[in-house]
């Protein structure tokens, strides 16, 4: 077997010239990746050796400079692809990030390690998961079925969740992975009173089930990672010696986790690049440390700081406005914005007492604009928060103004499509309770909430998945003949299903699933508004998985059920 730290895209000594990779052959070529550069982006794309802060403001190019850096390192054979780390906070970004390195290079990149942190960390998990207790296939779970299983462990454990909702518990146990704190690691004090004192308890027993379920939450795509580093030196002095680059987006939203697994890996070649701005970081509320970028020359003694202060996307009145606010701030590396271009309108900041004053005021000035000939597809309005649209929602039906709100759940967070993943997820990981707890009744085949009670009730008791339970309390006297039936037709069908993964692909397996399942018929039957809408949710989900766009199903199905490499949805970073 090859040493899964072989650098593939290496080509032997006695091949080809034209088995070298597109960075050796764009090498031959004058870059012309420079030549759009102002001065400051220039000297931070071509600052590679050593630790780097890039302090980017709004509007500067810092995406073009961090592609462009990638561009340059690969094009200029400084590094093969698979010896560069690229992180970014979304998988959007990455992929527009490796188009235009394509893009300037002349060729496709294979072997990059671009993506997400929890993306790469799945990536890194899924070589070593034996280290931390799991396997290969582990299951990713979403916020949803993490939730669920909180609330089971915090039924089982006799704690009142209607005082301590499992949303509350989860929220505390993720800003504790945030940190890069496992169980053992939380203190009393840490704990508090959460959960009757005992939140760091349901802590330790909620990584014990997901161990059972073979499963990993997002924070523990992380958190497992640093414990393997931690356990094993050789595996983290490999992926030190690999990594002779690191870059990183959005530095200043990291969180501690973060911090710590890129600090290790950059203890190899202390090749790293950051590029942020510590005037951008909103994401306090989701374990983002501000202190990891200001503290970037301590961390990284000699590090290098490049300002891009230059302004391609604002007007100066803007610019100058929204500087003067931003000075104010304690905790700032400091830098100034400006543009070449024209001053433009000065910023109109008026006073209102409440939300529904503004949305009088707002809707005035809509009317005020659509007397004048501005169409309403043109006007837009940005609001903080989705409930803050309710006053603008109500005021606009007053006064006949038609509109519309974007937003709403994400493709993969609707209830059809979890639905469906949730089958899949089953078929191809037996163990997993959660995605068997959420289908063993949908569509309704007879199984009521006594049924499943026992499942959970043999389940706890002898440490077994709901399936398994399943299987064995069919075999018994306990159950009613009809539920016997249903469940023993559940668990054929689930058998077969499985037999046939080993020989169909993905989207005929999903089709097939749903048809016989009853999901497709389940929904056609209904009466409801949104029921053609999840039916076309539904092919649309057959048709990514047949097109080769399964890969974001975050739910760490393996290639054969819709992609392996698990990547996380947008900003979770």
């Amino acid at each position: 077997m090859s040493d899964p730290f072989e650098l593939s895209e290496k080509p032997a000594p006695d091949a080809p010239a034209d088995a070298r990779p597109v960075s050796a052959r764009a090498a031959a070529v004058r870059p012309t990746y420079l030549d759009n550069l102002n001065d400051p982006q220039r000297l931070a794309v071509e600052t590679i050796d050593g630790p780097l802060l890039v302090l980017a403001g709004a509007g500067t190019g810092k995406t073009r400079v961090l592609t462009t850096r990638l561009a340059h390192i690969l094009g200029s054979r400084r590094a093969w692809p698979s010896e560069v780390l690229c992180v970014t906070f979304t998988n959007r970004a990455a992929r527009e990030m490796k188009e235009r390195v394509a893009h300037q290079i002349g060729g496709a990149v294979e072997g990059l390690w671009l993506g997400t942190f929890h993306s790469l960390c799945a990536r890194m998990l899924r070589r070593h998961a034996d280290v931390v207790g799991l396997t290969p296939n582990f299951t990713i779970l979403d916020q949803d079925d993490q939730i669920r299983l909180l609330g089971q462990i915090l039924k089982a454990e006799n704690i009142d969740d209607k005082r301590w909702p499992p949303r509350a518990v989860h929220a505390v146990i993720q800003r504790w992975k945030d940190r890069g704190l496992p169980p053992e690691k939380i203190s009393q004090g840490e704990a508090g009173e959460l959960a009757n004192g005992r939140a760091a308890e349901i802590y330790r027993i909620y990584q014990e089930r997901l161990k059972v379920l073979n499963a990993a939450d997002f924070g523990d795509l992380l958190l497992h990672v640093l414990r393997v580093f931690s356990s094993d030196a050789e595996i983290a002095r490999k992926y030190q010696e690999q990594f002779r680059y690191i870059l990183v987006d959005e530095y200043q939203d990291t969180n501690v986790a973060q911090y710590l697994w890129l600090r290790l890996l950059a203890q190899g070649s202390h090749n790293i690049c950051c590029v942020g701005d510590d005037d951008q970081s909103i994401y306090s509320w989701r374990g983002a440390e501000i202190g990891n970028i200001l503290r970037f020359e301590k961390d990284f003694p000699g590090a290098r700081i490049v300002r891009l202060e230059q302004n391609y996307r604002s007007t100066q009145h803007i610019l100058s406005a929204a500087s003067g606010l931003i000075a104010k701030n304690e905790g700032r590396l400091g830098k100034t914005l400006w543009s070449e271009g024209t001053a433009g309108e000065k910023v109109t900041v008026r006073g209102v007492w409440d939300g529904e004053q503004e949305a009088r005021v707002i809707a005035e000035e809509i009317e005020s604009h659509q007397r004048g000939g501005e169409k309403l597809a043109d006007i837009a309005i940005l609001v903080r928060a989705g409930f803050q649209t309710r006053e603008f929602e109500e005021c606009f039906i007053k006064l006949g103004i038609p509109y519309r709100v974007i937003g709403g759940p994400r493709f993969y967070e609707r209830q059809e499509i979890r639905d469906a993943l949730a089958y899949l997820r089953l078929i191809n990981q037996p163990s997993d309770s959660l995605a068997f707890e959420r289908i063993v009744n949908v569509p309704r085949r007879g199984i009521g909430e006594t049924t499943v009670q026992s499942f959970h009730q043999l389940s706890r008791a002898q440490g077994i998945p709901l399936t398994e339970a399943a299987r064995r309390l069919i075999e018994t006297d306990e159950m009613k003949p009809q539920a016997k039936k249903a469940v023993g037709g559940f668990l054929t069908d689930l058998d077969r299903w499985r037999q046939m993964a080993e020989g169909e692909n993905h989207a005929d397996l999903t089709r097939i699933v749903l048809d016989e399942s009853g999901y497709t018929e389940m929904w056609k039957a209904s009466k409801t508004p949104e029921a053609p809408g999840r039916l076309d949710n539904l092919k649309e989900l057959v048709a990514a998985l047949a097109c080769g766009q399964g890969a974001g199903i975050r739910h760490g199905l393996p290639a054969g059920l819709g992609g392996g490499a698990v990547s996380a949805s947008a900003r979770a970073g």
